[in-house]
C-alpha cells in the first residue's frame, strides 16, 4: 500500500463518520489545541479535537490535490465511499 493510499486509510478509519472534516496543509494561526495523531512514510497528522479538523504535512502537491475535494470552498477530505485500494 503506497503512503497516501495509508493516508486515506487512516482518515477514513478514524476521523471521516459520515461528516466532513476540514484539512489543511498549513498550520493554523490562532493557537488550537492539536494532538499528533499519525506519524508514518515522512507524512504527519495533527488534529484539532475542539474543532474537528486535520493538519498534514509531507504530502507533495500533487498528494495533497489527490487527498482533498478541491470542488469545495475550503479544502475538506474526499469521501471514499469506494473504499479504498490496498
Amino acid at each position: 500500500m503506497g503512503r497516501l493510499s495509508k493516508v486515506k486509510k487512516f482518515i477514513q478509519e478514524n476521523y471521516y463518520d459520515g461528516d466532513v472534516i476540514q484539512l489543511f496543509d498549513s498550520r493554523n494561526l490562532v493557537g488550537d489545541y492539536m494532538e499528533t495523531v499519525y506519524e508514518e512514510d515522512g507524512i504527519t497528522i495533527d488534529y484539532c479535537p475542539g474543532y474537528h479538523y486535520l493538519e498534514v504535512f509531507g504530502l507533495t502537491n500533487e498528494e495533497y490535490l489527490e487527498l482533498i475535494d478541491s470542488n469545495k470552498l475550503h479544502s475538506k477530505v474526499k469521501v471514499f465511499e469506494e473504499g479504498i485500494d490496498y
